[in-house]
């Protein structure tokens, strides 16, 4: 996961738990998610497509964000039928040694419109 930052600000919003700093924390976080969509895992995807849908993008000479909708399509472990996969992600990119690495990472599924009673908690 060399795309992380390895500095102690970086942070990981995923879907799946609750945020996480650090980089001994985000790659742990990262690779939990990631094996839940790799053979082997809780969840993995044969003939897998992806489309990358991005809303904006800004950049400086040292820091730069991307807002994009993340589309996956294919098949589940323990199921016949493909199942479509759809992220919001914000990425915030920061240029460490001349390489762009992720400072923060947020990923949730609200990709439309919904009813501000989905925010309230059971």
């Amino acid at each position: 996961m060399s795309f992380f930052s390895d500095r102690d600000d970086v942070t990981l919003a995923n879907p799946l738990e609750p945020p996480r700093r650090g980089p001994t924390e985000v790659q742990e976080a990262a690779r939990k998610a990631a094996a839940n969509f790799q053979e082997g895992g809780s969840l993995h995807f044969e003939e897998v497509s992806s489309r990358f849908d991005e809303v904006t993008r800004f950049a400086t000479s040292e820091l730069g964000y991307v807002l994009q909708i993340e589309r996956h399509e294919g098949r589940v472990a323990g199921r016949h039928d493909t199942v479509v996969t759809a992220l919001r992600a914000t990425l915030v990119l920061r240029r460490e040694d001349g390489v762009w690495k992720i400072a923060h990472r947020h990923a949730d599924p609200v990709t439309s419109a919904r009813p501000v009673t989905t925010l309230v908690q059971p």
